[in-house]
């Protein structure tokens, strides 16, 4: 087609070229092999259970995804909710809840999204990352005792905060789930790495009940930023090998 609109994948036209190239030259008996091979290779994978996982439909996934993440944030509640929770500001635990709550379903729908459909922009997919990290860095800076700014070696001390590691713990399954599910490629890793630390935080805004800004800094934001930015680490350190 010489009409620009209708121009194939680069990709997907250097495959047509070998598929034809094959046609004209392979003798039957190499086509029947490679039939063969690929039957094989798709027998094997309808045994994988990550295969059966993905292949179930769109909603079935994100369903699942959904409920995993109420199960980790319930099981997070379970093991005690924070002393505290009679007396902080109803206004400001709502906030909370609500707005983890509602980025984190979005970060869950979005990191399933269906191959057939267009991918996700990147000014949409680094947006949810950036509103996630502002959402969690403005409950760490005003707590439910009100604004105040964090001393910087306050903050580092608390990096070593067993809520920090509570944190990433009850994060990791969600992250862990959402990639089990993803049909696709590294792209919806980021937005399952932003998924597992806003599950994390959301638990951490219900168990704990310290409210110094040091610690909510150094210890509850740290748990998204660790995960983003870890996440972003560890895709850097494969392509340099891999290059």
């Amino acid at each position: 087609m010489t009409d620009s609109s209708h121009e194939l994948d680069p990709a997907l036209e250097e495959w047509l070229s070998d598929a034809r190239a094959l046609e004209t030259s392979a003798s039957p008996a190499d086509v029947d092999a490679l039939l063969a091979d690929v039957e094989g290779s798709l027998a094997k994978a309808d045994k994988s259970p990550r295969f059966w996982l993905r292949s179930r439909s769109t909603g079935a996934r994100r369903a699942i995804a959904c409920l995993a993440c109420l199960a980790v944030v319930g099981v997070g509640a379970l093991t005690g909710l924070r002393s505290d929770l009679s007396e902080i500001s109803v206004a400001w635990l709502a906030v909370a809840v609500v707005s983890l709550g509602s980025l984190l379903g979005a970060s869950a729908f979005l990191a399933l999204r269906p191959l057939h459909r267009p991918p996700l922009a990147p000014w949409a997919r680094h947006g949810l990352v950036g509103l996630s990290l502002l959402a969690t860095f403005a409950l760490a800076l005003v707590g439910p005792d009100g604004h105040a700014l964090p001393a910087v070696d306050g903050m580092i001390r608390e990096m070593a905060s067993p809520c920090l590691f509570f944190g990433l713990f009850f994060g990791l399954p969600v992250y862990l789930v959402l990639r089990l599910f993803d049909r696709g490629p590294s792209v919806g890793a980021l937005i399952a790495a932003c998924a597992a630390g806003l599950a994390g935080n959301l638990v951490l805004q219900l168990h704990c009940p310290r409210n110094e800004p040091e610690h909510l800094m150094g210890a509850h934001f740290t748990v998204v930023l660790l995960f983003v930015v870890g996440l972003y680490a560890i895709h850097a350190a494969v392509r340099r090998l891999r290059g």
